[in-house]
């Protein structure tokens, strides 16, 4: 059992399908780009919303338009949510959205411009009008005892320094290996951050098959790399992480992996594929910088994610409240506001890493039940789905 975690237990928020909610947001979901100028007055004026606005959703073929299409329909019926305002081009694409996200139990309101006779004005004020009554809706929707087991964590680093791998990054790792132990899923991504430890991961997959897949994906990822003449040793580690005290690739993907723990590898997923709902850590295939990266795991149904820094990193999910820690003391006294767990008392000494983790652990439930994080009070959250082939 976790210290300081009640037995197996959080306060959120239950939902008909699938995995409950730590938050239970109104999200204003824009599908098109032609409505996104739209959605943002909707959202500024609904002040309690969350938005997610695409740039585009039209135009895609083939895979692209796949995987676009998927995500927006991922993060309408994500757990984190209660209810969703719809935007969309035209009726068709408003119908298909709007079917995907009721059938999970969400509230729903859809428009599209061409139901609006393309009167944007018009869309823009009813929208709001149906936000509001669902505003009121999610307002008396009260807590429940979940199950610890229902909850997906997503754990991403960024602008890593020495204090990350020797700290940060392992400190988590204690909180995710005793989240598993209660039955919870942990994913970590970035696939070419692993760079280096690929022997090390395939040898804690629990089975040949998932090692497999593993290695197919890490190679696809490379071969894209290959194709576009890009070397991923040159240059990488780069300036920030070689002025943060970092000097080798395989120091800074070993520093990375940390933050996963140290049991099994239990399912090796494809870029934003939906986190299956048993205990256990995954690994996902995702591009290295942060946005898509964090966001790719939050669509796959992660309802809070742990973001590790050496240097500082504003970004955070806009679906997922984002726990923003370092272990160095600069960053900690430099950004008091957007930092959420200060562990730096571990690299100077004066703190055990284990004597931190009750803390963490104690930071970590109250982010689950409600407490908002740095990210939160700051507007800071954003989703950024992929883009994966031109559009015509």
């Amino acid at each position: 059992m976790l210290r300081d975690l009640p037995p197996n237990e959080f306060s959120g928020f239950h939902r008909t399908h699938g995995r409950p909610g730590i938050r239970n947001h109104l999200l204003v979901l824009c599908v098109c780009g032609l409505n996104a100028p739209a959605a943002r007055k909707i959202h500024g004026a609904l002040t309690d919303s969350v938005l997610i606005s695409s740039a585009f959703g039209r135009g895609q073929i083939g895979n692209d338009k796949t995987f676009h299409d998927s995500l927006l329909s991922q993060f309408g019926c994500h757990p984190n949510v209660g209810a969703v305002l719809l935007l969309a081009a035209d009726k068709p694409m408003r119908q298909r959205y709007q079917s995907i996200i009721e059938s999970s139990g969400r509230l729903c309101a859809g428009f599209s411009l061409q139901e609006y006779g393309e009167d944007s004005e018009q869309l823009v004020s009813q929208a709001i009008s149906a936000g509001q009554t669902f505003a009121l809706t999610l307002a008396g929707m009260l807590r429940q005892p979940c199950e610890t087991s229902a909850l997906a964590v997503a754990i991403e680093c960024g602008h890593s320094d020495a204090t990350s791998g020797i700290v940060a990054n392992p400190l988590v790792g204690d909180l995710a290996d005793r989240l598993i132990a209660q039955g919870a899923s942990v994913v970590i991504s970035e696939t070419m951050e692993w760079t280096g430890t690929e022997r090390d991961l395939y040898a804690r997959c629990r089975t040949p098959d998932i090692a497999e897949k593993l290695k197919r994906l890490i190679q696809q990822r490379h071969a894209i790399a290959a194709a576009a003449d890009i070397d991923i040793h040159y240059g990488n580690p780069g300036p920030q992480n070689h002025i943060g005290g970092i000097t080798t690739l395989a120091e800074k993907s070993h520093g990375a992996i940390a933050k996963g723990g140290t049991t099994g590898i239990v399912g090796a997923l494809d870029q934003g594929e939906v986190i299956p709902e048993i205990p256990g850590l995954f690994l996902m295939d995702t591009p290295t910088l942060s946005p898509e990266s964090i966001s790719s795991m939050v669509a796959a149904s992660a309802q809070i994610v742990i973001f590790t820094t050496g240097q500082g990193n504003p970004y955070g999910s806009a679906v997922a409240p984002t726990i923003k820690l370092t272990a160095n003391p600069d960053t900690a006294r430099r950004l008091p506001r957007q930092i959420d767990y200060d562990a730096s008392a571990a690299f100077t000494g004066v703190a055990t890493r284990t004597s931190m983790l009750p803390a963490l652990a104690m930071k970590f439930l109250e982010v689950c039940e409600g407490s908002p994080v740095a990210a939160e009070c700051l507007a800071e959250g954003d989703e950024v789905i992929s883009r994966l082939a031109p559009s015509i």
